[in-house]
């Protein structure tokens, strides 16, 4: 597992046209949401229908088709002010937008969740319910209708016992979440695979989801009669693994706090050993687990993952969360795990906070990741206090007002922020097409224009991220206030091997600590504690602005430790004047101080020039004395490096992902006074080619 994630978490306790929204659904609903190659638009489609009350929990895109459910009992065609009556479900027209006539199915209650028929002529229908068009039992809580008209489908009847909460279709078979504990004829507690014709449990899947956490001011439940949720899932596009999320404590006898992946391959299908510590709902370094001072996260929820979505291509999935910003740092916040190891205690890759304002859902298009929910800040981890809510950001905190596009790399958010104002509880739903995605929720308003409830993000109109390219060898190698030439830039031509002569192609480079190339700009730390981004074209350097630290000039406060270590973190304004060297690999900024024998990585996107708040130490050796670099730099799978004594030393990169990477084997020295009577010592190496 990563060297230092765990404590590092712990310790560092994220105008389209309406023919680009209808275009898109065009295709029959997938199995998992449709990958994209760019940012969608912070500009919403015209078009949609407007939703007059309640909200949206629901959505599913099947053909030409959109459909909707939640909570709501009026909505309006776009630019109409004639109400039409739809009782918690309604489809319309993806090409036109207008809300089909003819589909009017009645509901008495919530609809929760939305699946696709297996043959394109009907879906399956999951919530609150107990009447669908006029009958009740056994037409209650989960229902297949006609696609067309929206009557019921009455061969068809499973009769959970109660609320159903998520659907997914796979291999022509319905995957069924809730808080049930009898559906299709059979015993299951809050899991079932049903028949997709007559809804009949399959015996082949028996899951048994059990001891279902209630925290001590969980409301409108006895602890005595604690209630099993299945509360949302997902599985992977090859149909081998389903990742589930709800508020138990054990799965088939095997300990797995509020997640748990199933292994659907096998027969009978079965738990995994994958595990995590990382969403449990109670310290277990409390001795009253039924305590509030128990609780990791506030204790008003039986479980506080919101949502969860696998990417569309299988490799990873995105859990976002309430919380509260309680005591952990899965508490309001975004993740990512890597799937693929389906052993015990995996941690996740990354995490973004918002600092006490909660996810509701979660959207993973394989070029970004959004949250949507009532956040006010992402990146976000500083905040000291116990709250539900953040009234200000902390350092590193950036402004994304209930709704937010993540990196995949290390979740940093994009510029992108539509802004919805107000709030609200936030994005409830959301699905891609092929031209963007559909989001629901439960406010009116998004990126100044009104939307109500229900809007569509194109990819027309939005950004693609530049890849990240890193400058690699045979190129050339620069050196920034190398010893002898203290004010210089030098270069040299390097070809892993051999150097050519020095050539200084300007002065002024004395104040300058640490550095690295990326996509023609270069990257500087400076004596004055500001980071700076100017062009570069390998010869001439253009004028230097500061980066926006969003307040990582400032140490976070003294609770706030190096992971490892019961030292505060600094503010970058006090560590980049001493920065002794900088790169970058995989979107992540690697850096050393001078005397500090740790070497450090922080998160960073280019797109949007964000730096992580969280501080990683992958290394605190590997055959390197970090505090006496003078000059350094990643190339070509090698990190090249001086120290204080100005040799110049090589070591292989092992390249790991999430500012997880470091030095593997032995170091060569290939430079130094002694060897090619070339002192390296230098406040910054970088490599351009």
């Amino acid at each position: 597992m990563h060297r230092n994630l765990r404590a590092s978490l712990r310790l560092a306790t994220t105008t389209a046209m309406a023919g680009a929204l209808f275009a898109a659904s065009m295709l029959p609903a997938g199995a998992v949401n449709v990958a994209h190659g760019s940012i969608a638009s912070e500009t919403p489609a015209s078009g949609t229908p407007n939703i007059r009350d309640g909200r949206v929990n629901a959505l599913l895109v099947m053909g030409n088709r959109v459909f909707v459910g939640g909570t709501f009992s009026t909505v309006r065609n776009a630019g109409s002010s004639a109400d039409i009556t739809r009782n918690f479900l309604f489809s319309f027209n993806a090409s036109s937008g207008v809300v089909d006539t003819g589909f009017t199915p009645n509901l008495n209650r919530a609809v929760e969740t939305l699946a696709p028929g297996p043959n394109g002529t009907s879906i399956y229908v999951g919530g609150k319910f107990t009447t669908t068009n006029g009958q009740g039992t056994p037409f209650r809580r989960l229902v297949r209708l006609s696609a067309s008209n929206g009557a019921t489908i009455t061969s068809f009847a499973p009769n959970p016992n109660d609320l159903v909460l998520d659907l997914k279709l796979r291999n022509g078979q319905l995957y069924v979440g809730g808080e049930f504990s009898r559906i299709g004829g059979a015993t299951h507690s809050g899991m079932a695979r049903l028949n997709v014709d007559n809804g009949n449990a399959d015996a082949s899947f028996n899951i048994q989801f059990t001891d279902p956490y209630v925290p001590p001011t969980f409301p409108g439940r006895d602890p005595a009669t604690p209630v099993l949720r299945v509360w949302k899932f997902d599985i992977t596009p090859d149909n081998s693994k389903l990742v589930a999320t709800g508020n138990f404590r054990r799965v088939d006898g095997a300990p797995r706090q509020q997640i748990a992946i199933l292994d659907l391959n096998a027969s009978p299908v079965s738990v995994t050993n994958w595990s995590t510590d990382f969403f449990r709902q109670t310290d277990p370094n409390v001795a009253d687990q039924n305590s509030i001072q128990a609780a990791w996260c506030i204790p008003a929820f039986a479980h506080y993952i919101r949502g969860i979505d696998i990417s569309p291509d299988g490799s990873y999935f995105a859990a976002v969360t309430t919380g509260a910003n309680w005591l952990h740092p899965s508490c309001d916040s975004m993740s990512r795990f890597d799937l693929g190891d389906y052993t015990p205690n995996q941690q996740p890759e990354w995490v973004t906070q918002t600092g006490g304002d909660s996810f509701h859902s979660v959207l993973v298009t394989g070029a970004a990741i959004y949250g949507g929910g009532h956040q006010q800040y992402v990146n976000n981890p500083y905040n000291p206090n116990r709250c539900g809510f953040c009234d200000n950001p902390y350092p590193g905190g950036v402004a994304r007002t209930g709704f937010s596009a993540h990196d995949t790399r290390n979740g940093m958010p994009f510029t992108w922020n539509p802004v919805r104002n107000p709030r609200g509880k936030g994005v409830l739903a959301m699905t891609s097409t092929a031209t963007g995605f559909y989001f629901g929720s439960d406010t009116n308003n998004i990126h100044g224009l009104v939307r109500q409830r229900l809007a569509f993000m194109p990819l027309a109109g939005g950004v693609t991220q530049a890849p990240e390219n890193p400058y690699t060898l045979p190129g050339n190698f620069y050196t920034a206030g190398q010893i002898g030439s203290p004010d210089a830039l030098l270069r040299r031509s390097f070809d892993g091997t051999s150097f050519g002569s020095a050539v200084s192609l300007s002065t002024g480079w004395s104040n300058v600590h640490g550095a690295f190339a990326l996509n023609g700009r270069l990257y500087t730390g400076q004596s004055n504690g500001t980071l700076t981004v100017r062009s570069f074209n390998g010869t001439t350097a253009g004028s230097a602005s500061s980066l926006n630290l969003f307040g990582l000039e400032n140490a976070p406060g003294p609770q706030f430790t190096i992971p490892g270590t019961n030292v505060p973190i600094p503010g970058l304004s006090t560590t980049l004047p001493e920065l002794t060297g900088m790169a970058i690999d995989k979107g992540f900024i690697y850096y050393t101080v001078q005397g500090d024998p740790r070497l450090y990585a922080r998160g960073f996107t280019q797109q949007s020039q964000v730096l992580s708040a969280v501080l990683l130490v992958p290394s605190t050796g590997d055959g390197v004395n970090w505090g006496q670099v003078r000059g350094m730099t990643i190339a070509s799978g090698k990190m090249y490096f001086s120290l204080s004594d100005g040799t110049l030393n090589v070591v292989n990169w092992n390249g790991a992902a999430y500012g997880q990477g470091h030095p593997t084997g032995s170091v060569t020295t290939i430079g130094g006074p002694t060897v090619d009577g070339t002192d390296w010592s230098s406040n910054a190496f970088f490599v351009y080619s």
